[in-house]
């Protein structure tokens, strides 16, 4: 017995670390372990995946496999579901290919987290493809699709996929709904969408939660019905989280609503005074409606307050490989190059019409 009490222990130990966000710390002890199990390796695995680290998934990946450990659907799960979480595509077809050249047929939830992976990663036509082969359908099944392409902009196929639903028997419960929301979002269809949300309780007798509140004023700022969503805001039976004040400032961004802009900011500097982007996207509606003596007045009240903008970073995965860019960034050995392509496809972008409405204090 003692062997597998040492096994659990150490297992413990690198979920602790990986749960808090700390790889190396993880790593280093899942390295020493003098035995590892299945769960050892799916916790490493899926830690490296959340952390969207491509290479260093599917490098232990490959090993566990090679280490003669057979994927049981706990596995499975766990994995896909942090590379859906990740959008880590790679591992998430590998992880596949293994089911496949080992299982004649899978669980539901297999399958499940198969179409939940590839809607994600935003390969909708694989996740369909898999949901229209299953021979057996739970609620799960439906909302992952219907998740899946409401996420990429196929607004009105997943309202298609929700009415089939229910012509099928299935009843949609709070995840269907935050869905369904998202995809009258990216459709446009405000009308559509408030409609939906007051047949939550009406119709199907469930009772609206704050990720639906936050939709629906989503939906609403996106639209242009920016007083109505503070309505909403105002008098939701919960108190807005720091999501929805964000969402509702960046629609008064959108739509250039300077005075809105200043009365949101107020509600979200009292939930979290020390986030930057707050201040940046407020001086951003001022500078975009020309109001630069408040411009300058935002940029005081960050310096009172002792708090500077950091410089915006952004990601790209190439070849497995994540590369990371701040504004101005000249750190990439490759910067030269990048920057002259960047010279490149200015004049392209401006010929197709791209303009650039971004102002940054």
């Amino acid at each position: 017995m003692m062997p597998e009490r040492n096994v659990v222990s150490w297992s413990t130990m690198v979920s602790g670390y990986v749960k808090a966000g700390d790889m190396v710390m993880g790593r280093l002890l899942f390295d020493k372990m003098p035995v590892k199990n299945q769960v050892s390796w799916t916790i490493i695995v899926s830690g490296y995946a959340e952390k969207g680290l491509t290479k260093e998934a599917i490098s232990l990946y490959d090993e566990m496999e090679k280490a003669g450990f057979k994927l049981d659907d706990g596995t499975i799960i766990s994995i896909l579901s942090a590379c859906a979480e990740s959008g880590l595509l790679e591992l998430g077809k590998r992880v596949h290919s293994s089911i496949k050249a080992t299982r004649f047929r899978c669980s539901v939830a297999v399958t499940n987290s198969l179409v939940d992976m590839y809607a994600k990663c935003g390969n909708v036509k694989q996740a369909l493809a898999l949901f229209e082969g299953m021979s057996k359908r739970d609620l799960v099944s439906w909302n992952a699709v219907i998740q899946g392409l409401a996420m990429h902009g196929h607004g009105e196929a997943a309202l298609k996929l929700f009415y089939r639903m229910e012509q099928e028997g299935f009843h949609p419960d709070k995840v269907t709904f935050v869905a369904i929301l998202c995809a009258c979002t990216h459709m446009g269809s405000v009308d559509k969408g408030v409609e939906f949300f007051n047949a939550m309780e009406k119709v199907y007798g469930l009772v609206p939660q704050i990720e639906h509140y936050g939709c629906l004023i989503d939906l609403l700022g996106r639209g242009g019905r920016l007083e109505e969503a503070l309505r909403v805001a105002n008098s939701m039976p919960m108190e807005p989280n720091t999501i929805i004040w964000g969402s509702l400032l960046g629609a008064c961004r959108m739509h250039d609503a300077v005075e809105l802009g200043g009365e949101v900011l107020k509600h979200l500097i009292k939930l979290n005074p020390d986030d930057t982007g707050n201040f940046s996207m407020l001086s951003n509606i001022y500078a975009a409606a020309g109001d630069w003596a408040n411009v300058a007045n935002v940029r005081r009240a960050m310096k009172s307050i002792g708090i500077q903008k950091p410089s915006g970073a952004s990601s790209i995965e190439l070849n497995g490989e994540v590369h990371e860019f701040t504004v101005f960034d000249k750190s990439h050995p490759k910067s030269k190059s990048i920057y002259e392509m960047i010279k490149l496809l200015r004049p392209q972008l401006k010929r197709a019409g791209y303009i650039s409405k971004a102002v940054y204090c």
